[in-house]
């Protein structure tokens, strides 16, 4: 039986990556809600970022060479898990929906016995979903509604598949703050989370005569709420502890 999806703390691109690869050997959908290319950028950036910097001198008097990022570097590990895993870039809410809707179903056999009991202890296939929040943000689909309805599509995909639900936003994306259940405290998990939106599609803005007094007409609510629906919160084990 799936266990109740996941929304966990932002992540680098880097951090996503590593996340994924160091998963069991069980098939991995990784839906990136972004264009390729700008998906890649990031990810070289946030490699790049996190690269120790070279010691000027090791005891010789000569310059060491800075350390590669483990992606960097192909272990039998990843390349194993990496078989498994499938990317698909998707870059706006109607392709999210329509890939969501037709998102194929696991063929699963529980008739045969010892091998219907094999494929029960069989760890169940991985959904991941990357920015899903932030892509509905600047669009008509930005509200209560419109990410309730997205959310529903995935939740109901995972449930066809028979698939753990997992989503991750972008590390930096958002503004705001709210206090989460479930004792997710993360600077970066409040500024997404706390994101308020209206509560219906086409709402309109409101823009006073300083960014603070921006503001949306009628009722406002977190996105965390909104998720909090279908979603349990947890720290990535990025973050130290999962």
């Amino acid at each position: 039986m799936a266990r109740a999806p996941l929304a966990l703390s932002p992540a680098l691109p880097s951090e996503l990556l590593t996340y994924i690869l160091s998963q069991s050997s069980q098939p991995i959908t990784l839906i990136i809600c972004q264009p390729r290319a700008a998906f890649l950028s990031s990810l070289r950036d946030s490699v790049t970022t996190q690269e120790d910097p070279p010691d000027h001198e090791n005891g010789n008097g000569i310059e060491s060479p800075a350390e590669h990022h483990p992606l960097l570097v192909p272990t039998l590990r990843q390349i194993a898990t990496a078989r498994h895993v499938k990317v698909v870039f998707i870059p706006t809410v109607s392709h999210l929906r329509a890939y969501l809707s037709v998102f194929p179903k696991e063929e699963r056999d529980y008739d045969s016995g010892q091998l219907g009991e094999a494929k029960k202890k069989t760890p169940l296939p991985l959904l991941v979903v990357y920015g899903l929040v932030e892509m509905h943000r600047d669009t008509s689909e930005w509200s209560a509604q419109g990410l309730g309805n997205s959310v529903a599509g995935l939740v109901e995909a995972g449930w066809r598949g028979a698939l753990e639900i997992v989503v991750v936003e972008r590390k930096g994306d958002g503004e705001g703050g709210l206090d989460l259940e479930d004792g997710l405290e993360m600077g970066d998990a409040r500024k997404v989370w706390g994101q308020r939106m209206p509560m219906l599609n086409g709402s309109v803005r409101r823009v006073g005569m300083g960014s603070e007094d921006a503001g949306w007409s009628g009722r406002t609510v977190e996105v965390g709420r909104v998720l909090g629906r279908w979603f349990r919160f947890r720290k990535g084990s990025w973050e130290g502890e999962v």
